[in-house]
């Protein structure tokens, strides 16, 4: 009798597992790394739809402060059926140690519009040398993270510098190995005490929205993140600081400048939390979970993917991974569920066709690092593919631009044509345009943009150069 319930439980287990995972291919697996619960691994999809994975190996684990970093990348057009292994990757470079200041260590990720690769670690930004298939390692002081591509390119990091015993934040543009000052944050806490910060760490954050910059600063040994908006310009005012736990958290900007975080609570059983920022009020307020589990949480991520959706994921209770898009309803959960165990640290990445995919895992065998893309079965062959047929001109394009598609889409309008910065941000949004239509750029900066166009339940994808 026992043994026939045990069967029937696996079989029920397996059944639910395939269900979870009807919409979503696997491209990666690997049991054999152990990074530990707090250091993450990043995932990232390159213009050109490469796809890399920045993997942390802690299997030196008795060699205490010793992690290695591989960066591997995958030619999504090659999938053909699902990878239960590291079959198919192609290793980018030499394999590089990580010296690290503790375990809650973060690596920095980032692509250029032009393909470049970087990573950054504790004092050093990593550059990919395609020719000499390695990577060139730049000291860089004072570095704690939040690095990031603006729209024109430019790679900007965070620093934390002591100037004749005053502390500030320093917005820095690293090019070639040199740093060049952006913006500086000067700031005064509400008490005297120094915010030093947590090296290397998720919550050491930059985001740059329509010439502003937001800023997340995690501080040592308090669990709170500080918050700062503002430019070079007119400077920067200090928000509310906010009690969480550091890594464990997540922290997107809306294009119209709204923040939103997503944390555990600060006691067992840490539950999760969303907010987002009054700024009238100057504090944080409840943001709508309505559709997900407010059960125990561990690690979260929010992202917008290209048609400026909310996304999130994260690990639930149980240790199960959810992924979900917030909408007019609420939170719509879109997988996989119960078919990922252990799903600590998950990330989510966007292509230019807006493919969702995701990263979970923790690399051991009962958690095998996996990389994930969700098909949409509602989007169409072409859009699968990635196919453009948008095609604006002039292109490139100075303060305007035409698009024609009164041959693709039936009607006499677009619903809507939407605008994509490189970090996947909409930048512009424009509701009910004729099917031919010219439309203002407005002093968007110079860059590359992702353009969609849809039509009741027709999308159509293109790209924009802007000089």
């Amino acid at each position: 009798m026992k043994k026939s319930i045990l069967t029937f439980a696996l079989a029920a287990m397996l059944w639910m597992g395939t269900r979870a995972d009807e919409n979503w291919n696997i491209f990666y697996r690997n049991s054999l790394i152990n990074p530990g619960i707090n250091v993450q691994s990043e995932l990232a999809v390159a213009p050109d739809g490469t796809l890399y994975l920045a993997e942390l190996d802690y299997t030196d684990i008795y060699n205490t402060g010793i992690a290695y970093l591989h960066v591997r990348s995958y030619d999504i057009s090659q999938w053909t059926t699902d990878n239960f292994s590291t079959a198919g990757w192609e290793t980018m470079g030499q394999i590089m140690e990580l010296n690290m200041a503790n375990n809650e260590m973060w690596i920095d990720f980032a692509i250029t519009p032009d393909n470049r690769l970087y990573a950054g670690m504790l004092d050093s930004i990593l550059r990919y040398n395609e020719t000499a298939n390695a990577w060139e390692s730049f000291y860089v002081p004072d570095y704690i993270g939040g690095m990031m591509v603006d729209e024109s390119g430019r790679l900007l990091i965070l620093q934390s510098v002591d100037i004749s015993s005053n502390h500030r934040f320093v917005i820095s543009e690293f090019t070639d190995g040199n740093l060049s000052p952006v913006a500086t944050i000067e700031y005064e806490l509400p008490f005297d005490v120094i915010l030093y910060p947590r090296i290397m760490n998720e919550a050491n954050r930059i985001f740059l929205v329509n010439g502003t910059f937001y800023v997340s600063v995690a501080r040592a040994s308090t669990n709170q993140n500080y918050y700062f908006k503002g430019n070079a310009t007119d400077g920067f005012e200090l928000l509310k600081e906010h009690f969480v736990h550091m890594n464990l958290s997540s922290m997107v900007v809306s294009p119209e400048g709204e923040i939103i975080i997503s944390h555990r609570g600060d006691m067992a059983p840490y539950t999760l939390a969303m907010k987002k920022y009054d700024f009238e009020a100057n504090d944080w307020i409840a943001f709508d979970m309505s559709g997900l589990d407010a059960g125990a949480a561990h690690a979260s991520h929010l992202a917008y993917d290209r048609q400026g959706r909310l996304t999130f994921t994260y690990s639930g209770e149980s240790n199960k991974g959810f992924a979900f898009r917030h909408g007019a309803n609420g939170w719509e959960h879109f997988g996989p569920k119960e078919a990922v165990p252990i799903a600590h640290m998950p990330k989510l990445a966007f292509d230019l066709s807006n493919s969702v995919f995701l990263l979970h895992g923790i690399g051991s065998g009962s958690a095998p690092l996996t990389v994930r893309r969700f098909v949409d079965e509602t989007i169409s062959v072409d859009e699968t593919k990635g196919n453009i047929s948008v095609r604006p001109y002039p292109n490139p394009a100075q303060s305007q631009f035409t698009i024609d598609l009164s041959n693709d889409f039936a009607g006499a309008n677009m619903d809507r044509l939407s605008l994509f910065d490189q970090q996947g941000r909409a930048v512009r949004v424009w509701h009910k345009l004729p099917l031919k239509a010219t439309v203002e750029l407005d002093g968007l900066p110079a860059g590359l943009y992702h353009i969609v166009a849809e039509a009741g339940t027709d999308r159509r994808t293109g790209r924009l150069s802007v000089y």
